[in-house]
């Protein structure tokens, strides 16, 4: 073969190989792009809840000595409706937080104002409220407690504001709103107990073990759907971790409360807790999900009562 020959076959074998690479870059590229693409729709869609609000059902309903609607605003400017049930001269205080696709009259099967109205005759001032894109609240998105915390913080201005002092103010929590209340009570040195009901350990294991379910997508696009969140919202939507940020919370008492049959957040959750924070897990057997009060509405505000009464008042422990 001559020279030339040879010189066309290798410039020919060339030309094949940079084609190739070219259509390998490109095939990748879409790869990509459609991964990041569908990631970016998952995104959306996940952190925009379904709104669940029942109007008959508020603090009125279960008798309550005295209620008005609030409007309160966030540090990053969400308003959030909310109720406030006052006790002339009370200067104890606590916030309840709902959970994920709940809201202040949807939680614990529309059974929220029951125990607002429960801790109100106890001689708390209650604070209620919608989380933010739940309920009568504005903001569109949830982020699994990384933000729900400046809802809480608002809700305990409102208390500080009619009276209560720092410190006498204690968060109630269910679900994704115990994330929510040991996140702000970690932040927040005015809050001076937590109670946590049915809360996550990690958010990262729930959202996997959920995704092909709620997606019906395989898991490689669970993986770009993080990236894209990242990326759309600037924070990670798998990063709230509260047995970690629970550790902050010491010395101010905690209970957590986690029933050993929860189907949504299992209880090895609880127990991850409790070790992180050294505090009392009240173990509810064959407990489902977030229905202590429900299942025992007047042995749950007992111990409701009893904890925030030696944690915040100051009283012995009943």
């Amino acid at each position: 073969m001559s020279r030339l020959t040879t010189a066309r076959a290798r410039g020919a074998a060339g030309r094949r190989r940079t084609a190739l690479r070219i259509v390998v870059s490109v095939v990748v590229l879409l790869a990509v792009a459609v991964w990041l693409g569908v990631g970016a729709m998952a995104a959306g869609r996940l952190t925009v809840p379904q709104r669940r609000f029942e109007p008959a059902s508020h603090p009125g309903t279960f008798g309550a000595s005295e209620w008005r609607e609030r409007t309160l605003t966030t540090r990053d400017g969400i308003s959030l409706a909310a109720w406030y049930l006052p006790v002339d001269g009370a200067d104890v205080g606590i916030v309840l937080v709902h959970g994920h696709e709940q809201s202040r009259t949807w939680e614990m099967r529309q059974r929220f104002p029951e125990l607002a109205v429960a801790l109100q005759a106890g001689g708390y001032q209650v604070v209620v409220m919608d989380l933010r894109g739940h309920g009568a609240s504005g903001g569109e998105r949830f982020s699994f407690g990384r933000l729900e915390r400046f809802d809480v913080m608002a809700a305990v201005d409102l208390l500080v504001a009619e009276g209560v002092p720092p410190g006498r103010v204690g968060v109630l929590g269910v679900s994704m709103g115990a994330a929510s209340a040991i996140g702000a009570t970690a932040d927040d040195a005015r809050i001076g107990a937590l109670w946590a009901d049915s809360g996550y350990a990690d958010i990262r294991p729930i959202l996997e073990a959920r995704w092909p379910g709620a997606s019906g997508l395989p898991m490689v696009f669970f993986y770009g759907t993080l990236l894209a969140h990242r990326l759309r919202f600037g924070y990670p939507i798998d990063g709230v971790v509260p047995e970690v940020e629970i550790r902050g919370v010491h010395p101010r008492p905690i209970q957590l409360v986690h029933g050993t049959a929860d189907t949504v957040i299992p209880y090895e959750h609880g127990r991850r807790l409790a070790a992180a924070s050294g505090a009392d897990l009240w173990t509810i057997e064959g407990g489902d999900h977030r229905d202590g009060f429900v299942n025992d509405p007047a042995g749950y505000t007992a111990r409701v009562v009893a904890f925030f009464d030696a944690a915040v008042r100051g009283e012995p422990l009943r």
